[in-house]
């Protein structure tokens, strides 16, 4: 019986010693990785982000700490849960103002938004409902089934960010034309926009 037991032992030291060998063994490089949940549309920072070490010789999948810098202040562009590796595919730059262009900020109750996930880089075209009047189709129109609206304030907008306010309400920030973004702005009051989500 005692032999048995010291068998038994050695067999497992043996066994343990041959785990930490292959483990010691293996290159492991390190990467960035999600410290908590980050979301599609969040802003990366420093404190989202961690080193951990993995073994892979894939050098695309995966960025190394000399690369936090392309990665903190671009915006994620998927969920990101706690400990997925960071990759270029899934974050993005936040975008720039060029001459001619202008962000405005859209304060929106729930229905003035589309329940799908609004999130920086989608299209959309802002909209005014209520009672304004849309002007009868032309006969040129008519032919072809598009009827003209002045319910259209900007078209080919591109959402900057999204904030969750109280109430299911949006903070949603649109890049468009500075035109189209004063337009925006002087109709916001009315409380009647609406942000249609296009195709990119």
């Amino acid at each position: 019986m005692p032999e048995l037991v010291v068998g038994v032992l050695v067999m497992s030291v043996f066994a343990l010693g041959a785990v930490l060998w292959h483990l010691s063994a293996v290159d492991r490089s390190p990467a960035l990785a999600v410290v908590g949940t980050v979301e599609r549309g969040d802003v990366i920072s420093s404190d989202d982000l961690r080193v951990v070490y993995v073994s892979s010789d894939d050098a695309l999948a995966r960025m190394s700490e000399s690369q936090m810098t392309e990665v903190v202040g671009r915006v994620a562009l998927v969920d990101l849960a706690p400990g997925t590796l960071v990759t270029r595919s899934v974050v993005a730059d936040r975008p720039t103002l060029e001459e001619g262009e202008g962000i405005v900020g859209l304060s929106l109750d729930p229905g003035g938004y589309p329940d799908l996930g609004l999130a920086p880089g989608d299209r959309v075209t802002i909209v005014r409902s209520g009672d304004t009047a849309v002007p009868e189709a032309t006969d040129d129109s008519a032919d072809d089934g598009e009827t003209s609206s002045n319910n259209v304030i900007a078209r080919e907008a591109t959402v900057v960010s999204v904030e969750e306010l109280t109430g299911d309400r949006r903070l949603v920030s649109v890049l468009t034309t500075e035109a189209d973004a004063q337009a925006v702005a002087a109709a916001a009051g009315s409380g009647s926009l609406r942000l249609v989500q296009v195709s990119p």
